[in-house]
């Protein structure tokens, strides 16, 4: 954890003051609050920098809807192992609120059925209108006839949440939003569309999870 609450393997932007390029970034780690590890070369456009290089850095912090953005320099630029940019940690952390509602931690097991496949996940965070599902990586082994999930950005999906306890499982059209990948596995922001005919049981499941944020 640390001071503006990202995590390893959420995205940033860098931009170089210089030059006014930019280029999407993955967090591979932190150095107790000294710098930030950047790994940069698997972007479609890697960026090549210099110590001291002034550059800004955008990022939507733990997916909770809220946008950061902060300068700093360039401490270090690695190629080997990796491609990556080691980045002084910043001293003062601009913060912007996208979402006008708040989401609440559930983990529940959920269902993304598309078409006629299904995929088995976990509905980390729900709020009114959407929420984050991650969903596992696909085995060779899989029953499935591709290894990738076929999804895509805007793409429509059905849920099956199947909270815990006593709740009736809750059934969702929703629309993807965003796409992540991360350690072979999927991590997608999601709209929820429409509530069928749970409606009620969506109303307090959504309660519970309100109460159960509250708690951690």
């Amino acid at each position: 954890m640390n001071s503006f609450n990202m995590h390893v393997g959420e995205s940033l932007n860098i931009q170089l003051a210089s030059t006014g390029q930019r280029c999407w970034g993955e967090v591979v780690g932190f150095k107790k609050d000294k710098y930030l590890l950047v790994e940069t070369g698997k972007a479609a456009n890697p960026l090549t920098f210099l110590p001291e290089d002034s550059v800004t850095v955008r990022c939507v912090s733990n997916g909770d809807g809220v946008l950061c953005g902060f300068r700093t320099k360039v401490a270090r630029y690695l190629t080997e192992p990796f491609t990556q940019v080691i980045l002084h940690f910043p001293q003062e952390i601009e913060r912007m609120q996208l979402r006008n509602e708040s989401r609440y931690n559930c983990f529940c097991p959920v269902t993304v059925c598309h078409e006629d496949l299904t995929y088995e996940g976990m509905l980390i965070n729900i709020s009114d209108h959407g929420g984050k599902i991650i969903l596992a990586g696909i085995s060779e082994s899989n029953e499935q006839d591709s290894c990738e999930y076929p999804f895509f950005e805007d793409q429509k999906i059905t849920l099956d949440i199947r909270p815990f306890g006593t709740l009736l499982p809750v059934k969702i059209d929703a629309v993807i939003k965003r796409i992540l990948m991360r350690d072979g596995g999927m991590s997608l922001g999601v709209f929820i569309d429409e509530v069928f005919d749970e409606e009620a049981v969506f109303t307090e499941f959504l309660g519970r999870c309100r109460k159960f944020s509250e708690l951690t």
